[in-house]
């Protein structure tokens, strides 16, 4: 076969694509079972961190998730009593400024005062809205107390803010869209949280 010719290119082209594709999807498929656990294993313990609870290992993370909040159905209000304290949880998805957030937050049992927050996904910014994953941006959440009308991000701060009693926590400096779109997610969630209980 002529290899200038344009049959050529077009079948040595398809088998080439065929070849590859073939491979991504053997590799996808013997990998699903595992990546599946993965992502089982965060989500565990993302709900575990918000309820101040950490494990030994992977096994006794998913044993732990499951002896405290039984079976999650996406984003249901779980009813929870950890160590004595009855709290509420939710994992909840929400519009970022690029792209889904998707984390669980925890209060009281009168949703007046936060647990914890903890981010299992997003698309946001590396090094700027990115940093919603940040320890220090998450542990600002913990003992904040809840507001009627929810919880204010100050912007422009960028640091922790370590009054509990203000109903605020510090945004992300040059991340004000990301930290904006929290806001939101956080109110939404507050809100949720108010009606299950």
């Amino acid at each position: 076969m002529n290899r200038d010719s344009i049959i050529y290119v077009v079948i040595f082209t398809f088998f080439t694509a065929f070849v590859f594709v073939f491979l991504i999807a053997l590799a996808d498929n013997a990998t699903a079972a595992q990546v599946a656990r993965n992502q089982e294993l965060v989500t565990a313990e993302a709900f575990l961190n918000v309820v101040g609870k950490q494990s030994d290992s992977s096994e006794q993370a998913l044993a732990d998730f499951k002896n405290l909040f039984g079976q999650v159905e996406g984003e249901a209000v779980v009813k929870a009593n950890v160590d004595g304290t009855p709290m509420l949880v939710k994992q909840f998805h929400g519009q970022g400024l690029w792209g889904t957030v998707t984390g669980v937050v925890a209060t009281d049992a009168a949703v007046e005062r936060f647990i914890g927050l903890d981010i299992i996904s997003h698309a946001e910014t590396p090094g700027l809205g990115g940093r919603i994953e940040e320890d220090w941006f998450k542990e600002q959440f913990r003992g904040e107390k809840i507001l009627p009308e929810g919880i204010t991000f100050r912007k422009g701060e960028g640091g922790a803010d370590s009054d509990s009693e203000n109903s605020a926590v510090d945004g992300i400096t040059g991340a004000s869209l990301t930290s904006a779109a929290m806001e939101v997610i956080i109110n939404n969630e507050i809100k949720t949280l108010r009606e299950a209980k």
